[in-house]
């Protein structure tokens, strides 16, 4: 059986967008068919074995799609790591400051500033 398909170059775009809002109707309409008649065959299957479909699957947690877990200390203070010349103070996170950055290309280290 030879499929005939139409000549896309002959139709205008108007034409072609319904040919395709047609095509994914009848394409959605198939899948849907074809869901039902796997159920189907899946259910009589199981309860040949005297199972039913629930018992069969049993019970499915959700799909956990990009889940992240939310840190316990979010919106609390954290605690000063560093403290430099004119009281300027560094926790440890983040870009570090300037005045340590500045001060380390001077030849300190971190730790001559560590609280």
């Amino acid at each position: 059986m030879a499929k005939v398909l139409p000549n896309l170059d002959s139709l205008s775009v108007q034409d072609l967008t319904q040919l395709i809002e047609e095509a994914e109707a009848k394409r959605a309409e198939k899948q849907e068919s074809a869901k039902a008649a796997l159920v189907e065959e899946v259910t009589a299957k199981a309860a040949q074995l005297g199972l039913s479909l629930e018992a069969l699957l049993g019970k499915q947690a959700a799909p956990q799609i990009n889940v992240r877990k939310v840190r316990g200390d979010v919106g609390k203070p954290v605690a000063v790591k560093y403290r430099g010349p004119d009281d300027a103070t560094w926790t440890g996170r983040g870009r570090m400051p300037k005045w340590l950055t500045e001060a380390i290309e001077r030849g300190k280290s971190k730790e001559d500033f560590a609280v």
